[in-house]
């Protein structure tokens, strides 16, 4: 290690292994920089120039003075002592620079502006590699601009930890640095600032204990390479836990150590599993729940020490290449939720994939539906209710707001007056209610019901004929649609599953209720014969955006030209009525059984009706589970 002797003034080699000696104590100083040319520079020493007349020769020599009456022999400061021509001793320097100034005898702060401002004002406090040099040495003393001693570190301590969100323990080296999250790490340089932008980096090397070689020129990818190498030898997630700025998305990884502040108090918490880097993405398994539409939120194995029992939770937006995602903002503050831990059980463990540097930009599909052609069979006889979980302009688009989930809406097919009488079996196999939603993957969900009966009818009654109140409920009636008990109804549920909407009481799927699944990717496009529907569901460009105010939800990504939305387009398809013959073989079957009864007494077997009412029961339950369709459903 170069040195420089306090007496002479010239450059002394000391080997590292030497440096432990009492007589090879050394002093380090901590300054800003001035103008390079008022600096003595490794030259001006090497080669026995005249410098005496440089502004900085006034500062060394003060340095060499102060060194020596604290009983150190050689002194060390980064103007002078780095040949800064030399790339490899460059190199060597600034991933070595941490352990020198911890291993210095005293750390000399000489702070240029003090008294002129005040010791907190000082610029000293605002440049990136002070930091490393403010905490690695055990001693230090503060000194303004006339060489007068101000304080010690120690002495200093409270203070200092107030001003720079640095812990005490880790400032009195009780802790050192790595016992605080890399966030908090990071937040302690989120407001410095470096004269070359690669240095934001570099002089957080020792800070993470990390080596690495300088590229000047590769700008902001210096930061980017950093968490590279910290994430390879770390599992602490906090290094994920930032606020976005202004970008609408980003990768995993911070641009700058500026996107850090606030973050001083994020700590980290047991269960990462890790993460991998390859082909320039990084793959990480997080718990996930959707938020909207494409969207999940993603919870952090990392807290606040304000709310520790909350976890931090970025926003991920899916990319059209599956498994992949990109960091978006949504509405949230910094792109950021904590989300209370007691929420987490049940909730899907995902594999995450972001690309390093990001330029695709997510999925953009409006978190709904448009109703494009809603014209089922027997639609003629019938009027559409429709009814969306959030009011639009637009009568044909169902949507559901950031964070929600379920039902978007409901449209039901109000038949004639005739249709109410609980006698009545006309038009049973027409499609009635039409409950529109997605599932946790946003693959869309369609529940198809095909009649009144079955929503209103008391499930502990089979036989119960619904009142005229829940029939003037179901019709929709203005008076009715703000209800709070059908609404809660409609819209309770949450992620429409295989078990969710009302399961049927008929035999056979086309009389009770069933859910037909769209797959996200492909779309559906077919028919229904067993319902006489043609159904086609698919992304398409959103040609009539809804008009929206301030308690409407977002429709869609305003950063965006152009958005996407599920299209519906349900369509009356010519053929028999499968209704008829449902009913037929019902009555076939009630007639065995009753002959089956007869016989039973005629041999004189106790018979009291309770056989075939139970074969009847267990029939009318197989039949209640709610089916669910898919494209193999369709012709």
């Amino acid at each position: 290690m170069r040195f420089i002797n306090v007496g002479t003034l010239e450059f002394v080699y000391v080997p590292d292994s030497d440096l432990s000696f009492e007589e090879n104590k050394y002093a380090v100083l901590s300054h800003r920089w001035g103008a390079a040319l008022d600096e003595v520079s490794f030259q001006d020493i090497e080669e026995c120039r005249e410098y005496s007349h440089k502004k900085g020769f006034a500062k060394l020599k003060g340095f060499c003075d102060l060194a020596s009456r604290s009983g150190c022999r050689y002194c060390w400061i980064d103007t002078c002592c780095i040949n800064k021509g030399d790339a490899m001793e460059m190199n060597e320097a600034i991933n070595s620079m941490y352990r020198w100034y911890e291993e210095s005898y005293i750390c000399i702060i000489y702070l240029e502006d003090v008294p002129t401002r005040p010791l907190f004002d000082s610029v000293w406090f605002d440049r990136g590699w002070t930091l490393q040099e403010l905490i690695a040495p055990k001693e230090a003393n503060f000194y303004d601009q006339n060489w007068q001693f101000i304080a010690s570190k120690r002495e200093l301590s409270q203070d200092l930890s107030t001003k720079t969100s640095i812990p005490e323990t880790v400032l009195n080296h009780t802790i050192q640095p790595s016992a605080c999250s890399i966030a908090q790490r990071m937040s302690w340089a989120a407001n410095r600032e470096t004269t070359r932008v690669e240095d934001r980096a570099y002089s957080l090397l020792g800070i993470f204990t990390i080596s690495m070689p300088q590229i000047y020129g590769e700008r902001e990818m210096a930061f980017l390479r950093l968490q590279r190498a910290i994430i390879q030898q770390s599992k602490d997630e906090t290094i994920f836990a930032w606020p976005m700025s202004d970008e609408p998305y980003t990768g995993l990884l911070a641009r700058s150590p500026s996107n850090f502040a606030g973050c001083n108090d994020v700590i980290s918490i047991r269960g990462s599993s890790g993460f991998s880097e390859a082909n320039g993405e990084l793959s990480i398994k997080l718990r996930t729940f959707p938020y909207g539409m494409e969207t999940y939120c993603a919870l952090l194995n990392c807290t606040r020490e304000t709310l520790p029992d909350a976890r931090v939770s970025i926003f991920l937006g899916r990319l059209s290449t599956a498994g992949e995602y990109v960091r978006v903002k949504k509405a949230k503050s910094g792109g950021q939720v904590m989300v209370p831990t007691s929420t987490m059980s049940g909730l899907t463990e995902r594999l995450i994939r972001v690309s390093l540097t990001p330029n695709e930009a997510p999925l953009n599909r409006i978190h709904g539906f448009r109703l494009r052609c809603i014209e089922p069979h027997g639609h003629t006889a019938c009027q559409a209710r429709v009814l969306s979980k959030y009011g639009t302009m637009d009568d044909t688009l169902l949507c559901l707001a950031d964070g929600d989930q379920g039902t978007a809406g409901v449209v039901y097919m109000e038949g004639p007056e005739h249709f109410y009488n609980w006698n009545s079996s006309a038009e049973w196999s027409k499609v009635r209610w039409l409950k529109f939603g997605f599932d946790e993957e946003f693959n869309p969900t369609i529940l198809l019901g095909n009649g009144m009966r079955d929503y209103v009818v008391d499930r502990g009654d089979p036989t119960r004929k619904p009142t005229s109140e829940q029939v003037q409920q179901l019709m929709f009636k203005p008076d009715a649609e703000s209800t709070t008990e059908i609404r809660r109804q409609i819209f309770s549920n949450g992620w429409i599953a295989s078990k969710a909407g009302i399961p049927s009481r008929s035999r056979g799927w086309p009389r009770g209720v069933s859910i037909f699944k769209v797959d996200r990717e492909t779309g559906i496009k077919g028919c229904l014969q067993a319902l006489n529907l043609g159904i086609s569901v698919q992304v398409l460009p959103n040609s009539t955006p809804p008009q929206s105010s301030e308690d409407r939800p977002t429709m869609h990504d305003a950063s965006s030209n152009m958005s996407y939305v599920w299209t519906v387009d349900l369509t009356e398809v010519v053929g028999g009525d499968p209704e008829s013959e449902l009913r037929e073989l019902e009555k076939q079957e009630e007639k065995a059984d009753m002959i089956e009864s007869c016989c039973l007494c005629f041999f004189g077997r106790s018979c009291d009706g309770g056989d075939m009412d139970e074969r009847i029961s267990q029939r009318r339950q197989a039949a209640s589970q709610t089916k669910v369709l898919g494209a193999e459903d369709l012709s």
